[in-house]
């Protein structure tokens, strides 16, 4: 690439501060043009990254004999304050030459544009040419200008950078969601790059050459810490397009390393994008997390240092609560668990302190957004998100850092979390949201997939609510979390999960006869029940399944019901001392076919207890735990009553 390159300016821990949304933003100027000094300035620097981006590598270009100073690169910038000389900066050829000069700067022998201002500010130039020149070859720069216009009226304090990042991102979403082709043919998106030809669209000239991206994605992975930690620390929005490129060349190439250099850079993006990127990375997301792209990232990927490791984990934290609500919204109840999977490749140890956060976080998010949605969501939402929780931080907790069982602090910390964020009754809401197999699907979804050819980009409706994998996925985080925690901890959480458990899996014999289900349901339920018995085994429980408590009658639909969680408290009692001296007889008036039911069923039961001191509160609960002698409703589980331990 040539000899390094002069003059390039502060390293990466003094030129942050500078690049702080406080100290950076611009307000637009839409009714005039930018001085004539500065206006050459910036066409003389535009135009020697042109010559830079025509030659195959630095030597072959004059222009590396008038270096471009940082000077002449914040002259571009400074243009993006004025609407009308954003066709001055449409030239294509520029961003190849941001690409090489940055290929030109090095730190200790290796190539680290991030390392210096100089990179960096190529990398922002990048950045805006890359984007003016989409809107403009689509034929929407006209109109995305106007468009600013107007909304800079109507909020004075909007920063044109972000409202520019905002337009270019919106074409990104039109384009992935109104053109999407089928799948094998994503070539289609490639038109605006001048590298295919497209039916209905413009036939265009050569926007960048695809081995100037292959060039940039081995720089983005090659100084992935650096670049991370540049666009971390300062105020860089609008690189959906950069990501969008990335991504459209390593689908022509289907290499390995562009799948994985691709995959690493659009997750650490996703971490710190604003908010006005956010719908452009989701709808490429689906794309580019396709296939085996991910199982491919997470066989290539490698960590490259404790420091580098804690910056994307405090980063991934960082956007539950956001401090600055005007470039960042809080991170979607679903976006948090998936990004959970790739975040698993950077726990290591020196990470333990954060990691009791990330199942927090998550869990809180999931419960405040069941109890007060942002917007409405339907149940398979909130499935997914559990599920993904779970299942993302079970591998977490397969991590060696668990194989060090001194680390009091850590296991206490997660002990807290699950005891305090309820979770074993979130494990069980999510058992409750699951449709059972002869629920038809709701109108909504079947009017989706109708309208599936004019919004393909859609993924097609679930035919349940995460049911075909939420099962198994529970139960595997239950046992590992009690695999990778010492039995001390687990015993504190059995106690506290015991009633709650309990009262589920009550729940959960009666409820085929509740909703006098179809056997394809009861098949189901039976399902949720095995798979929360395996829950109870995995906390230390010692679960019976031969059941004792059974009705005789031949015809009965439930021959087990709740007498069975009676028995199990009665034994619960025993064990614990008490002397439970039982006496059942049942009177009918008819027999009990609880489809024809009119008669009542008495029970006579006689309890005694016998212990000192007087024991308080298993009593009551055994009386409760029989329907036959209480009040209580069982037609609805209501996780949300609590008895006394």
């Amino acid at each position: 690439m040539g000899d390094p390159l002069p003059l390039w300016g502060r390293p990466l821990e003094e030129y942050t501060d500078s690049y702080l949304f406080e100290n950076i933003r611009q307000q637009g100027i839409f009714n005039d043009d930018p001085g004539p000094a500065l206006a050459q300035e910036a066409a003389s620097a535009l135009s020697a990254l042109a010559q830079i981006g025509d030659g195959v590598n630095l030597k072959e270009s004059s222009a590396v004999y008038t270096p471009i100073t940082i000077q002449n690169l914040w002259a571009i910038l400074k243009l993006i304050q004025y609407p009308k000389a954003y066709r001055s900066l449409a030239q294509p050829s520029a961003i190849g030459g941001c690409i090489k000069l940055m290929a030109g700067i090095q730190l200790d022998g290796k190539i680290s544009p991030f390392s210096y201002e100089y990179g960096y500010l190529c990398f922002r130039v990048l950045t805006i040419v890359l984007g003016i020149c989409i809107l403009q070859r689509s034929d929407r720069l006209k109109s995305s200008i106007q468009a600013m216009e107007m909304d800079v009226r109507t909020n004075p304090r909007l920063e044109i950078m972000q409202i520019f990042g905002l337009y270019v991102s919106t074409f990104l979403v039109l384009e992935i969601s109104g053109g999407s082709p089928p799948p094998g043919d994503e070539d289609h998106f490639d038109w605006v790059f001048g590298w295919t030809k497209v039916k209905g669209r413009p036939n265009l000239s050569l926007l960048v050459r695809t081995s100037d991206v292959e060039l940039l994605s081995t720089l983005l992975w090659e100084d992935r810490k650096t670049f991370f930690k540049a666009l971390k620390s300062t105020y860089y929005p609008g690189i959906s397009a950069v990501i969008f490129v990335l991504w459209r060349v390593s689908r022509r190439e289907r290499s390995n390393i562009q799948i994985t250099a691709l995959n690493e850079i659009s997750f650490r993006y996703n971490l710190i994008a604003t908010s006005d990127q956010q719908r452009a990375t989701e709808h490429m997301n689906m794309f580019i997390g396709a296939g085996n792209s991910l199982a491919t990232w997470e066989r290539g990927t490698q960590q490259i240092d404790l420091e580098d490791s804690r910056e994307v984990i405090g980063a991934y934290i960082d956007r539950f609560n956001p401090q600055n609500s005007l470039l960042y919204e809080p991170i979607s109840v679903l976006d948090g668990p998936i990004l959970l999977r790739a975040l698993t490749k950077f726990v290591a140890p020196g990470t333990e302190d954060l990691l009791p956060s990330i199942l927090e976080l998550n869990v809180k998010r999931i419960w405040n957004e069941m109890k007060t949605p942002t917007e409405p969501h339907k149940p398979d939402v909130y499935v997914d998100a559990i599920r993904d929780t779970f299942t993302n931080y079970s591998t977490i907790l397969q991590n060696r850092v668990f194989f060090v069982r001194t680390n009091n602090s850590l296991f206490e910390k997660l002990v807290d979390i699950v005891v305090k964020q309820d979770l074993i009754d979130l494990a069980a809401r999510a058992i409750l949201m699951l449709e059972l197999p002869s629920d038809p699907p709701p109108p909504d979804l079947a009017a989706r997939a109708i309208l599936m050819l004019e919004l393909p980009s859609d993924p097609p409706p679930p035919d349940l609510a995460g049911s075909q994998d939420y099962l198994p996925r529970v139960k595997l985080f239950y046992a590992q979390l009690c695999a990778s925690m010492p039995k001390q901890h687990i015993y504190v959480i059995s106690e506290h999960s015991f009633p709650e458990w309990l009262k589920f899996r009550s729940y959960l014999l009666w409820y085929p006869e509740i909703r006098r289900l179809v056997p394809e349901d009861r098949n189901h339920i039976m399902e949720c029940l095995g798979v929360w018995n395996n829950i109870g085994k995995a906390l230390g429980y010692q679960v019976h399944e031969k059941l004792h408590f059974k009705c005789g009658y031949a015809r009965c639909h439930d021959p087990i019901g709740i007498m069975e969680c009676l028995g199990v408290w009665n034994n619960i009692g025993k064990a614990l001392g008490y002397q439970v001296h039982e006496k059942l007889h049942f009177k009918s008036t008819v027999a009990p076919d609880v489809n024809h039911w009119t008669g009542t069923l008495e029970v006579h039961k006689v309890h005694t207890w016998t212990r000192v001191p007087q024991p308080r509160c298993w009593p009551d609960f055994a009386h409760r735990c029989n329907p036959l002698t209480s009040t209580s409703k069982l037609s609805v589980y209501d996780p949300g009553t609590s008895y006394l331990w």
